[in-house]
């Protein structure tokens, strides 16, 4: 009789317990504090070129960063922070303000070990709706690479059959600028005077904006994502490009560029 009592009370317990643990609510409003990369769309990887970042900060504060076509030559990397957030349960609600008429609603459908998957239920731009039923996976940042991403790298693409088999220097600056230096026909080294760099940097993604060398042929301004790894004086970059090709580019860390 006692060993029936005994189960008896167990078995209360453990539906008790059960049901507590099915009235817990997650507390996304602390998970989401942090920066978001965007890393696939309806559960396939995504071009690194096409790609979106996110920081969701403590004063209920977003940046919003995402590369711009301003035109057929010219398309450029940019951060925006002229928006609010709100946290309702699992629906995050992100408004424009400083003259930004959007207003976005994401549902979350998960949020565990740094992944985020949402979808989003309503898209509100200069007063349209605007259709969207993809679901977005972004992995969060919890890496500071800065200061080991500073300074003069030297290497080139290692990619088999790409155009580009040069050598190149990129000298990295703490303010987020940085120089390109490349060789002409005559192996001469050049540092592009109109370079217009800047690169931003979310964990193990940086972007680069930059414009056009004479060796690209192409034209205007431009931007890049790659993901990146270093491990000592070693950095490897590499991105998912069309036809779902991936670059990389593989250097090393040295002194200084060369003499120009």
């Amino acid at each position: 009789m006692r060993k029936t009592h005994f189960i008896l009370c167990l078995a209360i317990l453990c539906i008790l317990l059960s049901a507590c643990k099915k009235d817990e609510k997650i507390n996304y409003s602390e998970l989401l504090q942090g920066t978001w990369v965007n890393t696939m769309v309806n559960g396939k990887p995504l071009l690194t070129d096409d790609t979106f970042v996110m920081e969701l900060k403590s004063d209920r504060t977003e940046m919003y960063a995402i590369g711009i076509k301003m035109d057929d030559n010219n398309k450029t990397w940019k951060e925006n922070s002229s928006y609010r957030y709100t946290v309702n349960g699992d629906l995050i609600t992100i408004n424009g303000v400083n003259g930004v008429d959007s207003q976005l609603k994401m549902r979350i459908k998960s949020l565990k070990d740094g992944i985020l998957t949402f979808t989003v239920e309503e898209s509100i731009f200069n007063g349209k709706s605007v259709p969207d039923d993809k679901t977005y996976t972004l992995t969060k940042v919890n890496t500071d690479n800065k200061k080991a991403f500073t300074g003069v790298w030297y290497g080139k693409c290692t990619t088999p059959g790409t155009a580009d088999s040069l050598y190149h220097y990129w000298e990295y600056f703490d303010d987020g600028s940085f120089n390109y230096y490349y060789q002409d026909k005559n192996n001469k080294w050049i540092k592009k005077s109109d370079n217009q760099g800047k690169y931003f940097l979310y964990g193990q993604f940086m972007v680069a904006n930059y414009s056009h060398d004479l060796l690209s042929g192409g034209q205007g301004l431009a931007f890049e994502g790659w993901n990146y790894s270093i491990e000592g004086n070693k950095m490897i970059w590499t991105g998912l490009r069309q036809n779902n090709v991936t670059i990389t580019y593989e250097m090393e860390k040295v002194p200084a560029p060369p003499k120009v």
